[in-house]
């Protein structure tokens, strides 16, 4: 008789189970991890909430987790059984048209991701392993280890904007990425404006050491009062947007300053539009981006970052749920309660 276990899985919005499930058979090349810890993120609650255009009903939920090795295949020969591990969600091909020509991010066409994450076991296939899968230190905990794939997000999204040394750059969004694409960019020299509508999230962002933050209402002129803070009220140098929201990338186009460059990180509900005045981009010079994911290279960024206790996980994980707790917890993160919460299976 099969072993078994539990784990979540997303039929629809807001229809989030724990189920138990027959634990994976597994391959010779592969790793089945015992999860510690596993954290909500941004993706889950939108996914929880109205779903996702790569998401079907029935699909294992989560992505952010860091346990042991419960099991390894035959032929994995750099991890052994109880190692402290943490992998990314998912690793490029590195055969498609897109990774060869420079784009492993989301645009990978043969993408593989984790089985799970919300779940007592996840099945780590060969790819992930060899390319995405790293010992946790024992001074790090599981959930500081846990963050490695939000932190690789937001530092792809730090590495991929232009800007130099003291120059402006506006992050607009105090949501989990957005905190962490500040920090990475004040580390790199910017003078940062990050813009958010909680007070709360701006208050975590003023702990992380960021210079200037926005509260945002419904009756400002945000395009105005941000620009009114930049050098000589010119625009920002670079303005990355964090919130998935098309209002915001309309108004990072417009914060800009002429020859400014915007990426436009935040993932959008599938179908909206934006609209941009042609002659401003034209004349203004601007320069318009957006990237998706990550990269296996920010990937090993945000881990070594991770490992040499760079980013501080208490003000990251402000929450602890029992796995059997899930909705409560991914309801706390919409509600902007804290900003990440762990998921403790022990």
């Amino acid at each position: 008789m099969k072993e078994k276990m539990r784990m979540a899985i997303w039929y629809g919005p807001e229809d989030v189970r724990i189920e138990e499930r027959d634990m994976f058979d597994l391959e010779d090349d592969a790793v089945i991890m015992k999860v510690k810890v596993s954290l909500t993120c941004g993706t889950d609650v939108k996914t929880y909430k109205r779903g996702h255009p790569n998401y079907r009903p029935g699909i294992t939920f989560g992505h952010e987790a860091a346990g042991i090795v419960y099991k390894k295949g035959k032929n994995v020969q750099n991890f052994e059984i109880g190692d402290r591990i943490v992998p990314h969600s998912a690793a490029m091909c590195g055969n498609c048209y897109y990774c060869k020509t420079g784009r492993n991010d989301g645009c990978c066409e043969h993408r593989v991701r984790i089985i799970g994450g919300h779940s007592e076991y996840v099945y780590i296939p060969g790819v992930i392993v060899r390319q995405n899968l790293f010992k946790i230190p024992k001074d790090v905990s599981y959930k500081a280890a846990a963050l490695t794939e939000p932190l690789s997000c937001a530092m792809y999204a730090a590495d991929m904007t232009k800007f130099s040394y003291g120059d402006c750059v506006v992050v607009m969004g105090a949501g989990p990425i957005g905190l962490m694409i500040s920090m990475i960019v004040k580390k790199m020299g910017a003078h940062v404006i990050q813009t958010d509508f909680s007070q709360s999230r701006l208050e975590v962002s003023k702990k992380l050491g960021i210079d200037t933050t926005v509260l945002l209402n419904s009756d400002m002129d945000v395009v105005e009062t941000i620009r009114a803070l930049t050098p000589e009220g010119r625009g920002a140098d670079a303005v990355i947007d964090a919130t998935g929201q098309p209002v915001a990338w309309e108004n990072c186009i417009n914060i800009s300053r002429k020859g400014g460059y915007i990426n436009l990180f935040g993932g959008c509900k599938p179908g909206t539009t934006i609209t941009i005045d042609t002659e401003r981009m034209h004349y203004g010079g601007l320069t318009i981006a957006a990237f998706f994911h990550t990269t296996p290279k920010h990937v090993m960024m945000a881990n070594n970052m991770i490992n040499h206790h760079e980013i501080p996980e208490d003000i990251f994980v402000t929450g602890e749920y029992k796995f059997e707790d899930l909705i409560e917890a991914l309801e706390a993160h919409a509600n902007q309660i804290g900003v990440k919460n762990a998921l403790i299976y022990e």
